[in-house]
């Protein structure tokens, strides 16, 4: 795996020294298992045994245990406990509204070095990584693997991707989610410049089929403050064209309410769901806001 020099084109090397002893942890119980963290019970293929359950629409016909079939006249599956690693899934936001950046970073290259650093982290933990790159569609599908020169996959198609296009954020969620073969951790980094109660929806079917999810929220000290002065000109940065001219002084009041609303309702929503919802403004320093994230999260497994 490629050491933080090397990376340094996508990340500051000093974000990643301040994570490279932490963890990535589930907060629930999936289909992975690391030194005891992640356990659960899977259907077939492990040599220790846990229980009987019945047949329900969908299982796979070869999980079928016949000789309990032949007694009972009834379908039945097995259950066994088996230790696989953590699968883990990093969903990249790459619509246009991600390029904005003024006084920091842009919020594609924060989240995109984020990306870097999350996807190192869980290979060096042995568990595996995937990612996903989305705008108006699904744009690259990169399934989870552990296998040592994988982060080179991922690396490559951190490099080439650019922001561009409209959100869809919450269709491309139910993409992704037809692609997980398995219940593990997706991590969302976006602005979520969505409908909340679409996106709230399609958390929840994600929580329902046993996922993990942690949404890392990037957005940019600017739209948060709202700090411009004098008369301003904003294009939109995914329909192109369209653009407006207006006095921030004006506006401000209304738009800082509109802003904090839909960070209440996201919040708020994301705790319903159970999914771990992480502000990271641009400004903060990433590898301090991860450290800081990693720490409260390790406690919270711990004591469960």
């Amino acid at each position: 795996m490629p050491a933080p020099a090397e990376i340094a084109g996508l990340i500051n090397p000093g974000d990643v020294t301040q994570v490279e002893n932490l963890e990535l942890l589930s907060t629930r119980v999936i289909d992975g298992i690391l030194s005891g963290r992640h356990k659960s019970k899977l259907k077939g293929g492990s040599a220790e045994f846990a229980e009987h359950r019945a047949y329900t629409m969908g299982d796979e016909i070869r999980q079928i245990d016949w000789k309990v079939y032949a007694k009972s006249d009834r379908y039945y599956i097995k259950q066994y406990i088996e230790q696989t690693c953590l699968q883990t899934l990093v969903v990249l936001d790459a619509s246009g509204s991600m390029k904005f950046g003024l006084n920091a970073p842009p919020k594609f290259a924060y989240a995109r070095a984020l990306a870097v650093c999350l996807t190192r982290l869980v290979l060096r933990q042995s568990d595996a990584a995937g990612l996903a790159v989305v705008d108006d569609d699904l744009r690259a599908y990169i399934p989870p693997r552990s296998t040592p020169n994988h982060f080179q996959s991922l690396l490559s198609e951190l490099k080439s991707a650019s922001p561009q296009g409209e959100t869809s954020l919450a269709d491309n969620l139910q993409k992704v989610l037809r692609r997980m073969k398995r219940r593990g951790l997706i991590v969302l980094l976006s602005d979520c410049f969505d409908d909340v109660e679409h996106l709230a929806k399609v958390f929840q079917m994600i929580r329902t089929r046993g996922h993990d999810v942690i949404l890392f929220h990037i957005m940019a000290p600017e739209e948060l403050t709202f700090e411009f002065s004098g008369w301003s000109r904003f294009r939109c940065l995914e329909q192109l064209g369209m653009k407006l001219d207006l006095d921030p002084a004006f506006v401000r009041k209304e738009y800082l309410a509109n802003v904090q609303t839909f960070l209440k309702q996201l919040k708020q929503r994301c705790g319903e769901l159970g999914c771990d919802y992480v502000p990271m403004p641009t400004d903060r320093n990433l590898g301090e806001a991860l450290a800081h994230y990693l720490k409260r999260r390790a406690a919270r497994v711990k004591v469960q």
